[in-house]
């Protein structure tokens, strides 16, 4: 199957990043200008429309992780879209098969170029919603590829939403990041203002460094607070990582995802989807 280039376009991509941080996307490190993100970012066939789950990863956790999620929201009728970063030729086959064995709007974009550090995975999501937002999207709940949708998810009926704890004791970075946990963020057209201010915030930061998502939608929310903006806070009933049954998404925390036993099996149960989709395919066609 013959990859579709569809609007938006690579002019469009770039129009956008330009408006929001031309003077912004240069940073020194190590002594040498290296862009901040890219700008290089197709869509794989159809843009993401409506109401979607939405996760970025690089080329291994979208084998690893990205899969069982989308078999995940498939069972649970969720549509999703996946921005991987750095996809390879394999991925790209492996899309092709993805979008025609699920049921669900499955839509998927890729990058090339950008950095390949784990703080830039982390904040990536963050930094493309408003450009989705602003080409199809009308909502997005933003989640960690390393989870997994354990029942229908319903989208509020609000601006913007967060997970919001009590920080952890530390120092002022690492307190001043865990008033959120960024497994679970809800972004709208409608209230565009509240994903443009993470991505600008993160974009001015000189370096990225960990946190830095969970930092920049601290200080959106208290923005998006005193503009009055509509707000719905997610708990542990939506979001879980104790895995506990009747939960929304079960999100593989730091070594939870590689350790515990019943994340495991659930996994394995939706990898096995797709390591039977090859005869599925072959079926159908």
């Amino acid at each position: 199957m013959a990859r579709q280039k569809i609007i938006p376009t690579k002019t469009d991509c770039k129009k956008y990043f330009d408006k929001l941080a031309d003077a912004l996307r240069k940073l020194e490190t190590n002594g040498q200008k290296k862009t901040f993100f890219t700008e290089d970012i197709e869509f794989f066939g159809d843009t993401v429309q409506g109401s979607a789950l939405f996760c970025a990863c690089d080329s291994t956790y979208f084998q690893q992780f990205a899969k069982p999620l989308a078999y995940s929201a498939n069972a649970h009728g969720n549509d999703l879209h996946i921005h991987v970063i750095g996809a390879t030729n394999k991925d790209r086959a492996d899309f092709v098969l993805l979008k025609e064995d699920l049921n669900i709007k499955l839509s998927i974009s890729e990058e090339t170029g950008g950095p390949t550090t784990k703080e830039y995975y982390a904040c990536n999501r963050f930094l493309i919603a408003p450009f989705l937002l602003e080409h199809g999207a009308d909502q997005l709940i933003i989640l960690d590829a390393d989870c997994l949708v354990m029942k229908h998810i319903e989208f509020p009926d609000a601006d913007f939403g967060l997970f919001l704890r009590n920080p952890y004791p530390g120092k002022p970075w690492v307190r001043l990041g865990t008033h959120v946990a960024a497994g679970m963020v809800f972004c709208t057209k409608k209230g565009l203002s509240f994903a443009e201010t993470v991505s600008k915030s993160i974009r001015k930061m000189k370096r990225l460094v960990w946190f830095a998502d969970q930092v920049a939608l601290w200080k959106a929310y208290k923005r998006a607070a005193m503009r009055g903006d509509r707000f719905h806070q997610f708990t542990n009933k939506d979001l879980d990582w104790e895995f506990i049954e009747g939960t929304s998404v079960w999100t593989g925390k730091g070594p939870r995802k590689y350790e515990n036993p019943e994340f495991l099996k659930k996994q394995q149960y939706y990898r096995d989807m797709w390591n039977r989709v090859d005869d599925r395919f072959w079926i159908k066609s």
